[in-house]
């Protein structure tokens, strides 16, 4: 299903393109103000150019499990967006660094309805904040433990509409939450996803954002799922909680909560997931929850930009020189269900994080993150000291 619908959408994008230019070929100008663009004269195709590189590394005080101090390529992206013939939109993100699925999101848009997209693809669903906001743009390195009971990034398709103050994003995809290569989680299902934000609030230098999600997932004919996560870093693969193999499984359902508050330089961002899983009739149904907290402050006068559209914050513009940013990040998982009958342990992380803005292109994080897990986890309480070097255009 996956390789089927973005080989037909990559064909697409390359006649689209290659018309585009063999038709005008006079007629286009480039830039690199921001990125590279071409145009042509009559504004009917835009293309940019872009990517991302953040190298990543880690030092372990490992508890209980060994883990191993290392550099890794995080993300090594190449991106191409453009518009075409005014109402359509083409956008692929080619991972270099990820040896098992390069294509990241590669998804094509119909624009001509005012403040109403229609979008056909691989991209992420519409499930919670934090999801729906950039890796380029996060606060810290890595999204926080419950982003394991979040969709991610799925072939289908959405309808997305927005005014001044909220957003409405629904969709129905194919394919199940779990993204790696192990054979038992890469199993294909359906479900349908759908996000609403509205911010009572939106001032220059103010917002209150408030939004909720919702999933519904039902597997492939093995009715078998898992969830699990790692440290908040990928530097180490490991991981100290995780559900194991859930049988029996007919549906499950996640609903998220989420909170914003931008005031000027500072941040205060939360969110709570909680997800069951339905069994057939002679089996429980089970229950996981996790969440975070976080709170950042900007040492200058700078602040985050928030869209309505997107319901999330945007990258920072330093206003003269160099922005120093602090944070703190408190985040949980307890894979341990209501009924007892999954006990796969509960993960506590603090997480501290300061932020360097040389350029709104070019960034440096440090993250020190305090491990908790309890008794079913083996009470493993390893520290992780890491750092990234990131450059975004």
């Amino acid at each position: 299903m996956r390789f089927n619908v973005c080989h037909i959408i990559s064909i697409f994008i390359m006649l689209a393109i290659s018309l585009s230019f063999t038709t005008r070929a006079a007629e286009w100008s480039a830039s690199t103000d921001d990125g590279v663009r071409f145009e042509t004269a009559d504004g009917k195709f835009k293309a940019k150019l872009g990517g991302r590189l953040q190298f990543d590394g880690a030092k372990f005080d490992d508890d209980k499990t060994p883990l191993k101090d290392d550099w890794i390529v995080r993300r090594a992206r190449l991106s191409l967006r453009a518009d075409i013939f005014s109402d359509w939109r083409v956008s692929l993100q080619y991972d270099l660094a990820d040896r098992e699925e390069r294509v990241h999101s590669l998804w094509l848009r119909y624009t001509g309805f005012k403040k109403n997209h229609i979008t056909v693809g691989q991209f992420q669903e519409p499930f919670g904040l934090e999801d729906a906001t950039s890796s380029n743009t996060i606060i810290f390195m890595e999204r926080s433990l419950v982003n394991t009971l979040v969709p991610g990034t799925n072939v289908g398709f959405s309808l997305h509409r927005w005014a001044k103050q909220w957003s409405l994003n629904t969709g129905a995809f194919w394919e199940t939450y779990i993204e790696d290569s192990d054979p038992f989680s890469a199993r294909e299902g359906y479900g349908l996803s759908g996000r609403l934000t509205f911010a009572p609030i939106i001032q220059s230098h103010n917002v209150l954002h408030l939004g909720a999600s919702v999933s519904y997932r039902v597997p492939d004919e093995s009715k078998r799922t898992r969830f699990r996560t790692q440290l908040e870093t990928d530097v180490s693969e490991e991981r100290l909680i995780s559900t194991g193999r859930i049988r029996n499984v007919n549906t499950f359902y996640s609903a998220g909560l989420e909170g914003l508050v931008l005031a000027g330089r500072f941040t205060l961002q939360g969110e709570y997931i909680r997800t069951t899983v339905y069994r057939s009739s002679d089996r429980d149904d089970e229950t996981f929850a996790g969440g975070y907290l976080l709170a950042s402050v900007f040492l200058t006068q700078d602040r985050r930009r928030y869209s309505s559209r997107s319901g999330a914050f945007g990258g920072v513009k330093p206003k003269n020189g160099s922005v120093w940013e602090l944070a703190v990040r408190s985040s949980y998982l307890d894979l341990n269900s209501s009924t007892g009958n999954v006990t796969r342990g509960k993960q506590v992380n603090l997480s501290w994080g300061i932020n360097w803005y040389l350029h709104q292109r070019l960034r440096f994080m440090l993250n020190y993150i305090q491990v908790n897990t309890d008794k079913e986890a083996g009470d493993d309480d390893p520290n992780i000291w890491q750092l990234r070097a990131q450059v975004a255009i």
